[in-house]
């Protein structure tokens, strides 16, 4: 079976040139170094992030760039949460375009932006650039993907809650620990940094799930994009 997809920073020149013939799309995951509570890493946004990409790619085609952890709008603002790292939405923003207007520059007909980390701050600021991007760049088509917002009317965005909790044991369940969670009672937004059902509840089924549903609407997304350019 001839390789349509690839990890853009584990492959050869040569390499990269093929994949990209054959599908000329880059995902750039995005995430942030941010307070996930206690049972979850501080990098699961981006983990998941290229987790979804990586999947989409095996599915669609295409090429994955490592995570990128810069996020704004993280839980440290307001909230306090330790362990987070906080950059400006000019930063986030002035940083997305930059990706978008090199890969445009590499020769991708289309660039997906996939964000795990959800603030509305961290989405207006990468949106600002996707949408920059496309009047500066339009021999390329750039896309903005939040996470869950695909798959919204089955799991809703969430922090640290049952729905990214189970997609990061989907990713790697050897990062998560459930029994880390509160004893006696729900955790909450305030008191451990959950927005969300309840994460004791969460387990790999649920995140396989998510992640299937998020390829399954997300491949058809990708793939009329590229008919379009085809056609067009």
């Amino acid at each position: 079976m001839d390789i349509h997809w690839g990890h853009y920073h584990k492959l050869r020149p040569a390499q990269i040139d093929d994949i990209r013939a054959r599908v000329s799309v880059a995902y750039v995951p995005w995430g942030a170094l941010e307070w996930h509570s206690y049972h979850n890493p501080i990098g699961l946004d981006g983990l998941i992030a290229e987790d979804l990409c990586t999947s989409l790619a095996k599915s669609v085609g295409g090429l994955v760039l490592p995570p990128v952890y810069v996020g704004t709008d993280t839980i440290k603002v307001g909230l306090g949460f330790p362990h987070s790292v906080e950059h400006s939405q000019q930063t986030v923003s002035d940083l997305c375009f930059q990706f978008c207007e090199q890969l445009a520059a590499e020769g991708f007909e289309v660039v997906i932006v996939v964000t795990g980390h959800s603030g509305a701050g961290h989405r207006e600021a990468l949106g600002t650039a996707v949408d920059k991007a496309r009047v500066a760049l339009p021999g390329t088509v750039f896309k903005l993907i939040p996470a869950f917002d695909p798959i919204e009317d089955i799991w809703r965005v969430n922090h640290a809650a049952e729905g990214e909790t189970s997609l990061q044991i989907a990713v790697d369940s050897t990062l998560v620990d459930l029994s880390k969670l509160p004893q006696g009672r729900t955790a909450t937004l305030e008191d451990d940094g959950v927005w969300g059902n309840d994460p004791a509840s969460a387990n790999q089924t649920k995140g396989e799930e998510i992640r299937a549903l998020f390829v399954e609407r997300c491949s058809g997304i990708v793939r009329d994009i590229l008919k379009n350019i085809a056609l067009g």
